[in-house]
């Protein structure tokens, strides 16, 4: 039998936005969390055995509840935020966010912007938590997780698999969004699990290496021209190089031709490629004069992040991009 003891319950929501330092307090609610049977799922942090919500936010939209789930995997106990509307909406889509290196879940959740997608009941959001604040991408690729070979893989599969059920999402709208090694990650995991996602969309990373058998995805790739790590990492002569030599591949595989529409909305330059003969567009998202931060709408206490205006942060581009695709 299991064994649980309750935790403190955490706010989320709008005012993780303000306080997100005070954020340590969460990491010793799930730290309290009692053992967990290999192949079983349960909520913790404050939450009833049979999943009810850990926390309830009032945003002034609507109310949000956060939830943290942790799972066996591989016989690591794994863990992630899944963060939906306070009133069940059963068959929402289903955002899987990846945060970089060195930025906590709870920080990710507070400066990318997707929470008021779930305020405003339009998705659930899943913020898994990598091990040392970092994902095992390949090719010992990055921090803590990748020198340990953690199965990062394989726990991202059961994550999404355990989340979907438990919000009784769309399974033909889930999609999946990487920032910087969260980005590393998610191109490896379409790779390696094709036909979970219907779209991805991913900042500050390309690919550390090609898909000998990569399947035809929806996928926005967005970098700032001015990355010193999307540039040094790829040995490429300019981030924008980089993140071409990215797009052109990707490109390849949707079967997408021609020279593609641009258009501009402030630093962003938006080029796509619809059409494409698989059916998968492809979308390349360069913020020129930007670094290796987060594009954001406003300022934000959060780290790594720049604001851009709302017509140009990345959360709004990359959800318009997601939400116009679906399984078949």
């Amino acid at each position: 039998m299991n064994s649980r003891r309750r935790c403190p319950a955490s706010e989320f929501g709008e005012s993780l936005r303000r306080f997100w330092p005070l954020l340590g307090v969460l990491v010793f609610a799930v730290a309290c969390a009692g053992p967990v049977t290999p192949g079983r799922v349960r909520p913790v942090a404050g939450s009833s055995p049979s999943g009810a919500p850990a926390a309830t936010a009032v945003t002034g939209r609507e109310t949000t509840t956060t939830v943290r789930r942790e799972l066996t995997v591989s016989g690591m106990s794994r863990g992630y935020w899944a963060i939906g509307p306070a009133h069940r909406k059963p068959g929402l889509p289903l955002l899987v966010v990846l945060h970089g290196r060195g930025v906590t879940a709870q920080q990710e959740s507070a400066r990318t912007g997707f929470l008021g997608y779930a305020e405003r009941g339009l998705a659930d959001l899943v913020y898994p938590v990598g091990v040392g604040e970092s994902w095992n991408a390949g090719g010992g690729c990055c921090g803590p997780a990748g020198k340990q070979g953690v199965p990062d893989l394989a726990f991202l599969a059961e994550a999404v698999r355990d989340a979907a059920k438990y919000f009784e999402s769309d399974s033909r709208r889930i999609y999946l969004v990487g920032y910087s090694n969260g980005a590393k990650l998610a191109f490896a995991e379409v790779c390696a699990q094709p036909g979970i996602f219907a779209a991805m969309a991913t900042y500050g990373a390309v690919p550390l290496t090609g898909c000998a058998a990569a399947k035809p995805l929806p996928a926005l790739l967005g970098a700032g021209s001015e990355d010193p790590l999307v540039r040094t990492e790829h040995n490429a002569p300019s981030a924008a190089a980089a993140l071409r030599d990215a797009v052109a591949h990707w490109r390849a595989v949707n079967g997408c031709d021609g020279p593609g529409t641009t258009t501009a909305r402030g630093p962003l330059e938006l080029t796509g490629w619809t059409g494409c003969r698989t059916g998968a567009d492809v979308t390349a998202a360069l913020w020129t004069g930007l670094t290796h931060r987060w594009p954001a709408t406003a300022p934000v206490t959060a780290p790594f992040t720049t604001a851009v205006g709302s017509e140009a942060d990345a959360a709004t581009v990359m959800w318009d991009f997601l939400i116009r695709h679906a399984l078949a």
